[in-house]
């Protein structure tokens, strides 16, 4: 292909180069703050780059398709750099991200007129960068986020809320502290002569997110003799963000052979960095995927369960059952009190008020 076809449109190349260069400029004022890391002003570095290139080929002063497959470097680069932080949906990441994607747009128009082999190379190129990148970058680990008041707190004040309850907190034994691995934990029995269940809630905090979260309850529940005979997700109204939702597991045990004939209705969630979260999975992804968007995380988990005859049992997951109503009462309580006075604030979106 000869060098005529690749500048049929050279108005793309200096097109293309504008949004490399305010990625570049963007780069450049993160990379001059007080929180600036050395990959800023890689980025700007780039963006300089891939602008300059294109500039000189739009001008016709390089000739070369090889060089033009070259421009793609940058701009790939540019567009895998500013995604992770993007997540975080903060002004400055999504607008180095914004020109990073109009960028990229605009290279590819510009490299249309590119011949077989030149689009070749140019795939093979940007998975070199993307391999390259992949390989290289690790998410920041968090900081790890202190809670905002020690968690033992949590039982006055839920009394409080709750009249007629009466509870303590009950120390788990040492092998079991060292299984769930939290910095801090409440673990509250909780009876009323007005009711007839026990209610226990169990709360656990880790000021590091990053952690493999070996603790839940269809895994622990299980392994004490319980059976799971259902499990599902429930929404429950967000404790800041009005008319806004969290979704939390419903699950039902039934007791195993040689267990006392008491069943148990459970209500579970995580709350990883202030994001609630019903899947184990995801839980876990973001947990250990670091801070990406943000300056620290810590991960949290809430179980409320209702303990309540075998007679009982079949209907209890139904919304408008005993147990289903209690549970969701103690839940709706605990999750306002634990975002207002207990997880600290990371100025997000969700969590911390």
């Amino acid at each position: 292909m000869g060098a005529s076809a690749v500048h049929a449109k050279p108005a793309w190349s200096f097109a293309a180069a504008a949004p490399l260069l305010a990625a570049a400029v963007l780069a450049l004022v993160d990379a001059l703050a007080p929180s600036g890391v050395w990959s800023d002003g890689l980025d700007a570095a780039a963006g300089v780059a891939g602008a300059a290139v294109l500039v000189l080929l739009g001008a016709r002063l390089l000739r070369s398709p090889w060089v033009l497959v070259a421009a793609g470097t940058p701009v790939g680069y540019l567009m895998l750099s500013t995604s992770p932080e993007a997540v975080s949906l903060e002004p400055m990441p999504m607008a180095r991200l914004s020109v990073s994607a109009a960028a990229l747009v605009l290279y590819l128009v510009a490299a249309q007129p590119l011949g077989p082999l030149h689009q070749y190379g140019l795939c093979c190129a940007a998975m070199g960068v993307a391999a390259g990148f992949f390989l290289l970058w690790e998410p920041p680990p968090p900081k790890p986020v202190p809670i905002a008041r020690p968690l033992k707190g949590l039982k006055d004040d839920l009394l409080a809320e709750m009249p007629g309850w009466e509870g303590e907190h009950q120390r788990l034994p040492p092998a079991i502290e060292d299984a769930l691995g939290a910095d801090t934990y409440l673990n509250l029995d909780l009876s009323s002569p007005e009711s007839p269940y026990r209610v226990q809630v169990f709360v656990t905090y880790n000021a590091n997110a990053m952690t493999n979260i070996p603790h839940v309850p269809w895994v622990c529940m299980t392994q004490a003799g319980y059976r799971l005979k259902e499990r599902r997700q429930d929404p429950v109204p967000h404790p800041t963000n009005r008319g806004k939702e969290l979704e939390a597991n419903v699950i039902l045990f039934h007791p195993g052979q040689r267990m006392l004939r008491t069943a148990a209705l459970m209500f579970q969630y995580f709350n990883v960095g202030g994001t609630y979260e019903w899947n184990r999975q995801v839980a876990r992804i973001r947990a250990t995927s670091g801070a990406i968007g943000q300056e620290g995380s810590y991960l949290s988990q809430t179980q409320v369960s209702v303990f309540l005859p075998m007679t009982e049992a079949k209907d209890a997951p139904e919304r408008s059952s005993r147990p289903y109503v209690l549970g969701r009462k103690f839940l709706e309580t605990i999750i306002p009190l634990l975002e207002e006075k207990y997880y600290p604030n990371l100025g997000g979106s969700e969590g911390g008020a």
